[in-house]
C-alpha cells in the first residue's frame, strides 16, 4: 500500500488560468517599477521578461535537460538591465506583483480538501512536486488553504529543473527520504506528470481535468481518472497493494 502521495498542483488541485500576453498587464508592471526608478515602456518591458527567461533556461539546459526559470532572477536581471538593483526581497514582491496583474483566476478543484483530509485521516503522507515557482506557489497555496496538508513540498524553480526531468522526482525523494516504491503520483499532464513519474521509476495516477489537453504520454500510467473528479484517488489507492514487479 502507497505511504506516499505525491501531487502536481495547477491542474491538478488548483484550477487557474494566466495572461501573461495580456497588454494591460505589462501597463501595470510598467507603472509599478516606475515607483523604484526603473524606466520601461510595456512592450520593452515585456520582450525583457521573456528574453531573460530565455537566457536562464538557455544557461541551464548546461546541467539539465530541463531547466527551469527562477523569475525572482527575472526580475532582477530586469533592474541590472536599468543599471538598478533589487534585493531579492523587492524582486520577490515584483514577481509576485505580476502573478496578481496576470491571474484571471485561482481555484481549487472540487473535492481536493476532502481527497486530501481523507489521505491524511489514513495516516498517509502528502507531498508536493510541482512545476512552479516559489515565490507565487506558497502565498497561493496558502490563500487557498491547501499547504497546511503537506508533509514537504518542492518547487521547480528552486531546483533549476523542472518535469519530466527524473532529476527532480530524485531531489523529492533525496530531500525527504522516501522510498519510490512507497510513492504514488498524482497529476493531470500527460508529459511532465505521467512521463515524469514513469521516467523516475514512480507509479502515477493520470487524473484528466480540464487542463491535460490533448497530449498523450509515452508511458501508460498505472492509474487512470478520465473525468478529472480527484475523489478517485482515495478510492483507488488507499485499497490499493503495489503489485509486485510492476516494472514501475
Amino acid at each position: 500500500m502507497y505511504k506516499n502521495f505525491i501531487f502536481d498542483v495547477y491542474g491538478t488541485l488548483i484550477d487557474i488560468h494566466t495572461n501573461e500576453y495580456e497588454e494591460a498587464t505589462w501597463h501595470k508592471l510598467a507603472d509599478t517599477l516606475k515607483f523604484y526608478g526603473v524606466e520601461y515602456t510595456p512592450e520593452e518591458l515585456r520582450t525583457m521578461y521573456f528574453s531573460s527567461c530565455e537566457l536562464q533556461i538557455t544557461l541551464g539546459k548546461k546541467k539539465y535537460s530541463y531547466p527551469e526559470v527562477d523569475v525572482v532572477e527575472v526580475f532582477r536581471h530586469i533592474f541590472e538591465n536599468k543599471n538598478k538593483k533589487a534585493s531579492i526581497s523587492l524582486a520577490t514582491h515584483l514577481a509576485q506583483q505580476f502573478r496578481a496583474f496576470s491571474t484571471e483566476r485561482l481555484l481549487v478543484f472540487d473535492g481536493v480538501i476532502e481527497t486530501l483530509k481523507e489521505l491524511k485521516r489514513a495516516g498517509k503522507k502528502l507531498y508536493i512536486l510541482s512545476n512552479a515557482q516559489a515565490c507565487f506557489t506558497k502565498p497561493e497555496l496558502s490563500k487557498l488553504g491547501l499547504i497546511k496538508y503537506f508533509n514537504g513540498i518542492v518547487y521547480s524553480s528552486d531546483i533549476g529543473c523542472a518535469k519530466p526531468d527524473p532529476k527532480i522526482f530524485k531531489q523529492m525523494l533525496e530531500k525527504y527520504g522516501l522510498d519510490r516504491s512507497e510513492c504514488v503520483y498524482i497529476g493531470n499532464d500527460a508529459l511532465t506528470d505521467v512521463n515524469g513519474a514513469r521516467n523516475a521509476k514512480i507509479d502515477c495516477l493520470w487524473l484528466k481535468t480540464s487542463h491535460t489537453g490533448d497530449a498523450q504520454p509515452r508511458f501508460t500510467p498505472k492509474y487512470v481518472v478520465q473525468n478529472g473528479d480527484i475523489t478517485e484517488v482515495s478510492r483507488l489507492l488507499l485499497k490499493t497493494r503495489r503489485p509486485t514487479g510492476s516494472g514501475n
